[in-house]
């Protein structure tokens, strides 16, 4: 029973391998366990051809062994042949050594006629001295020993190699990891440097409101000074327009080459994954190879062990055609002496039989012709696969080889192509490094101011105050180079990002450092992308407020000169202007509060993100880790795998020895019950040959003949009962437990008792015979005196005798002839034989020797009565069953130390199924998570590509923007011009024609109606500050010039052209705040919409993402 669950709980494990290798390899089609079960399917003609002769027997066939015709007589041959029979029988049934144990009488007859054979032809004489065939066995377990020990060296090569591939890795993943920390200190350093800077920008805005807010008092009183300086100012603003719009398209065309970089960088680095994922394949391809090439190597070894296993086979056919041959002489030999002795009816039917015999042996040696042959076909046809394989394995190596070529062939391009990316950046870098030193050169040759005159010595103050602003703008101006002087900055360390990871690449790539690089990538992009945005909104809303400070300072100055020609409707338009300014600065001040608190959400919401981003690389990390760790498990399972397997060979060559040496016990022990049986039957001869020879001394020629008779007879029982006591104690393969042990040690010592007490009865009968035949030699004497009648009588029993004595002889042969094949399973049973034929002899020879003194004879058969069983013998009797049982005893102490250690041995392939079993679950644990990170990895690559998609519609919405803004600065510019040409017009009419009243306020009042204009159409534009209302009570005079009519017509036909673009702009503004595609979230989000780098969109639904 425990064989059979050890059978079937190995049969699991090997189904839960076949069905992992299957999951793991699908296209390999020889796997180890394919192979093992080959393995067990050659090995199996072995048995069958040892059980098919076992069972020829019955069906009255002469071949029972193919190892019984090379040892007809010799003990140790047959004992051999049972090692290599058992041996067998372990690899394949072990039910034959059952099935050999139990003999019938009529085997033991067959084996005394095979021997009385080997008597006549004299060919044991070779076999009598002790010699006996080569063991085969032991070779093939010495080949079996040196190919394991090779594969032993093998695998611990392999798992040498294994050990520093394993080291390598584990240098190059600190290394990386030192690397990134690195990264992440410079990425916060700039991070901190630039927020500095912004802090500072801040710090400078508020100065500036608070320089402009103090001089607006001063402003209002100089006012009247102010409009030459105020012509010179919109000259210089005109001037800072051009080259603003100079900067803005210079700006634009680096973002363009920003844009054409980034999306060149995506695609090398999509060409970099194609790249990995080609080598990966191409490694996968390798590996599958070098497995198919280790398992053709396999199949080759085991065709090789198979074609010996043939060869072994021929060989041992080709012997037994030797041995049927002989056997077919010996026949005819018998036939011979049987046609020549015995009756024609007898011979015919020995003919037949023979010749039936004949038959069979040759449909034997045609079935082993026929073996012979598909052995030769399947040899064959095992070498064209090998070479077929072969073939087919060079062709995939080439296609590998060439694979790899192309594969480095493109990498090379890829380098070319990086090398050609950063000679233009670093020429645009070089562009851009002329541009800013010609702006410096033009800012150092501005036109400086004349000197003044007579009239405007008092607006020498005012003037300055004016260079100052000037100042602050050219800082400004100066603040966005810096910006662009940033972003090419930015430029160049991307450039060397790339180049550093061109170095990670050549080096070794992993999927981890790519999808940091990449998630690195996208956020510094976003990042730069959030940043020119703010700084263009911030430029622009400083723009506004410039641009509305100084049509306030225009409108404030038409004001005060309206208010001194008329002094009571200065007075109430100073007052109405002074609360309207009150309001505006209050305005102004809740505006600055609102900015403050919308910087402080972003502060907060630039930490949360922050927060954000540490929980989601501490995650990934988590799952980097984690996947290293099952990735290591796997490695251990995997050499787990490896020592049962080795363990479970080493396992079954310790079992095969063990049963090994238990056959060799048992043999032996057989070996010294038969030298036991020979000695008794050696002691039985002595006994009765000495018996014999006192009776015939004694008797006269009647009572030899007549104890001739009577020996036969007790000569011929002991032959019967010889066999029944012949019988060898056979030891049992399992023994339950210790009293079963016992039991069978009490039952076999009172076995070897019961045949001691049998011999000494057989003893003792024998004396009993030994005093009947005196008594009837007494008889005889008293009857020798009578007449000689009893001499016809005499003749007529002694022609009697001689025809019973050729009667058994002839039976003996037919025994012979019919039971020629069981004569090496009781060897013992020769001395029978030998002896009686002995008997028979000495019969004869008395017959023909009547001439001898019956009283001597006499004398000496009673002196040999009296003495009885020698005492020397009964000691050497004794003395070889103390031995026996020694012997006995210590083979059943060894049998029972082998039997432990079977046990021992189940145990270990029980704990190795069971380990089987949890190495499988572990593999399917590991599959499933493996499928869960592979979907979600999908899943963040669909929503990636969704953003770029996103950020690319951004940009041309971007794009647009600016072209509207560039068209709507033109339209303003235009307006400009014919605005100026309009008050030039104005100022030719000489003022002092004009009443003081009336015409002076009209001219006055004109710009201001104009710039009202102007300030509401850069309130739509830009709609950042609201400007202040038209003042109602403002009256426009009755007469107007004719110039100023046409410029109210031109102010008015520009209207409709600048709304166009302002409702464009806003448009597009809102397109940018609230986007169509935000509404396209992908379906893994949900309802609630959500980045996969654990980010939220906000009321707006914008996402504002930094870099920490």
């Amino acid at each position: 029973m425990a064989d059979q669950s050890r059978q079937i709980k190995l049969a699991a494990a090997k189904k839960k391998l076949k069905e992992f290798q299957q999951k793991s390899s699908p296209t390999s089609r020889n796997s180890p366990d394919n192979t093992f079960a080959d393995v067990e399917s050659v090995g199996s003609p072995v048995p069958q051809l040892l059980e098919d002769p076992k069972a020829e027997p019955d069906r009255g066939s002469p071949v029972p062994n193919p190892a019984s015709a090379n040892t007809p007589t010799n003990p140790e041959s047959v004992g051999h042949n049972t090692d290599l029979q058992d041996y067998t029988d372990t690899n394949g049934n072990g039910s034959l050594t059952e099935e050999k144990r139990p003999l019938s009488s009529t085997e033991s007859l067959r084996q005394l006629s095979q021997q009385l054979n080997g008597l006549v032809s004299g060919s044991s004489a070779a076999y009598v001295n002790g010699e006996s065939p080569p063991a085969m066995g032991e070779r093939e377990l010495e080949d079996r020993n040196q190919e394991l020990s090779a594969a032993l060296e093998s695998s611990n090569l392999t798992n040498s190699q294994l050990n520093t591939k394993l080291d390598q890795l584990a240098q190059q993943s600190q290394v990386l990891s030192e690397q990134l920390q690195k990264e992440r200190k410079e990425f916060d350093q700039k991070s901190s440097k630039e927020q500095g800077a912004m802090r500072e920008q801040l710090q400078v805005h508020i100065q500036t409101i608070g320089i402009l807010v103090s001089e607006k008092s001063e402003l209002q009183t100089a006012l009247q000074y102010t409009q030459h300086a105020a012509r010179q100012k919109a000259a210089e603003a005109e001037d800072l327009n051009n080259r603003l719009q100079g900067t803005k398209q210079r700006v634009s065309e680096l973002e363009r080459t920003l844009s054409s970089v980034s999306t060149q960088q995506k695609q090398f680095e999509k060409q970099n994954k194609e790249f990995e994922k080609e080598r990966d394949s191409l490694r996968l391809e390798v590996f599958r190879l070098n497995n198919l090439s280790e398992e053709s190597k396999q199949q080759g070894s085991e065709l090789s062990e198979q074609i010996k296993l043939r060869t072994q086979e021929n060989g041992a056919m080709r012997l037994e055609l030797e041995d049927l041959r002989k056997r077919l002489e010996i026949a005819d030999l018998m036939l011979q002496q049987c046609s020549s002795q015995s009756d024609p009816s007898n011979a015919t039917q020995q003919v037949q039989l023979l010749l039936g015999e004949k038959q069979q042996l040759e449909a034997h040696n045609h079935q082993l012709m026929e073996s012979i042959s598909q052995l030769q076909t399947e040899r064959d046809c095992y070498a064209e696969q090998i070479q077929e394989e072969g073939r087919v394995w060079k062709d995939k190596t080439e296609q590998l080889l060439t694979q790899v070529s192309l594969v480095a062939e493109e990498r090379d391009r890829n380098i070319n192509r990086v090398q050609e990316l950063e000679a233009s950046i670093t020429e645009l870098q070089h562009a851009a490094a002329l541009l800013s030193q010609e702006r410096e050169a033009q800012d150092n040759a501005a036109p400086q101011s004349s000197g003044p005159s007579e009239s405007e010595v008092a607006l020498q103050e005012a003037l300055n105050a004016l260079h100052q602003e000037k100042d602050a703008l050219t800082a400004q101006y100066q603040a966005q180079l810096r910006d662009n002087e940033q972003l090419s900055r930015m430029c160049t360390e991307q450039e060397t990002r790339l180049g550093e990871l061109e170095r990670q690449l050549e080096s070794q790539v992993q999927e981890d450092g790519d999808r940091r690089r990449m998630l690195e990538d996208v956020q510094s992009d976003k990042a730069t992308i959030s940043r020119a945005l703010t700084q263009n909104r911030t430029l622009k809303d400083q723009l506004a407020e410039l641009q509305n400070g100084f049509v306030k300072l225009t409108n404030e100055n038409m004001e005060l000169t309206d208010a001194i020609q008329t002094e009571q409707h200065v007075k109430k338009e100073l007052a109405r202007r002074m609360g309207e300014l009150q309001e505006e600065l209050h305005n102004f001040k809740e505006q600055l509060e609102l900015k403050s608190q919308d910087t402080q959400g972003l502060m907060e919401q630039r930490d949360q993100v922050a927060a954000q981003l540490q929980q989601y690389c501490a995650g990934y990390q988590t799952l980097v880790s984690e996947r290293e760790q099952i990735h290591h498990q796997y490695l251990k399972q995997i050499q787990l795998m490896d020592r049962l397997q080795h363990d479970e060979s080493q396992g079954r060559m310790h079992l095969e020895i063990s049963q090994n040496q238990l056959k060799q016990a048992q043999d032996y022990l057989d070996l010294l019950v038969k030298d036991n049986e020979q000695l008794k039957a050696e002691v039985k001869d002595l006994l009765n040959s000495s018996a014999l020879g006192s009776a015939r001394d004694q008797v006269p020629k009647v009572v030899v003949h007549y104890m001739n008779v009577e020996g036969r007879w007790v000569e011929s029982q002991s032959m019967q009962e010889s066999p029944e006591q012949s019988t060898s104690i056979v030891i049992p393969e399992d023994f339950e437990s210790k009293k079963d042990m016992e039991e069978f040690i009490r039952g076999a010592l009172t076995r070897v008792e019961a045949e001691r007490d049998e011999a000494r009865r057989q003893l003792e009968e024998e004396h009993r015979h030994h005093m009947a035949a005196r008594h009837q030699a007494s008889m005889a004497l008293s009857l020798e005196q009578q007449h000689h009648s009893h001499t016809d009588v005499h003749d007529h029993d002694h022609h009697h005798d001689h025809e019973h004595d050729h009667e058994h002889h002839h039976d003996h042969d037919h025994d012979h002839d019919h039971h020629q094949d069981h004569d090496h399973d009781h060897p013992h049973d020769h001395d029978h034989d030998h002896d009686h034929n002995h008997d028979h002899e000495h019969d004869h020879h008395h017959e023909h020797d009547p001439s001898q003194d019956p009283h001597s004879h006499c004398e000496h058969g009673h002196e040999h009565s009296e003495g009885g069983v020698p005492v020397e013998v009964h000691q050497d009797l004794q003395a070889a069953m103390e031995k026996l049982q020694q012997r006995f005893t210590s083979l059943i102490r060894e049998k029972a130390d082998l039997k432990d250690r079977v046990e021992e041995l189940e145990h270990r392939c029980i704990q190795l199924s069971g380990e089987t079993d949890t190495i499988g679950e572990y593999i399917a644990l590991y599959q499933s998570q493996r499928a869960i990170m592979k979907q979600k990895h999908q899943e963040k690559e669909h929503y990636i590509s969704m953003l770029a998609q996103d950020k690319e519609e951004m940009k041309a919405k971007l794009a647009e923007l600016q072209d509207l803004v560039m068209r709507l600065v033109s339209e303003r510019n235009d307006w400009y011009s014919r605005y100026t040409a309009a008050v030039a017009g104005a100022g030719s009419v000489n003022p002092d024609l004009l009443p003081v009243g009336e015409d002076h306020t009209h001219q006055e009042h004109q710009p201001h109606s104009h710039t009202h204009l102007n300030a509401d159409s850069e309130a739509e534009a830009m709609e950042v500050i609201p400007l202040s209302e038209p003042t109602p009570g403002l009256e426009a005079p009755s007469s107007q010039a004719q110039s100023s009519g046409t410029s109210q017509t031109d102010s008015k036909s520009l209207g409709p052209k600048e709304d166009g673009t302002a409702q464009q702009i806003m448009q597009l503004l809102q397109e940018i705040q609230n986007p169509q595609g935000a509404l396209r979230s992908p379906p893994f989000l949900g309802e609630n919409p959500c980045i996969p780098f654990f980010y939220r969109p906000d009321e707006q639904d914008e996402v504002k993402i930094l870099v920490v």
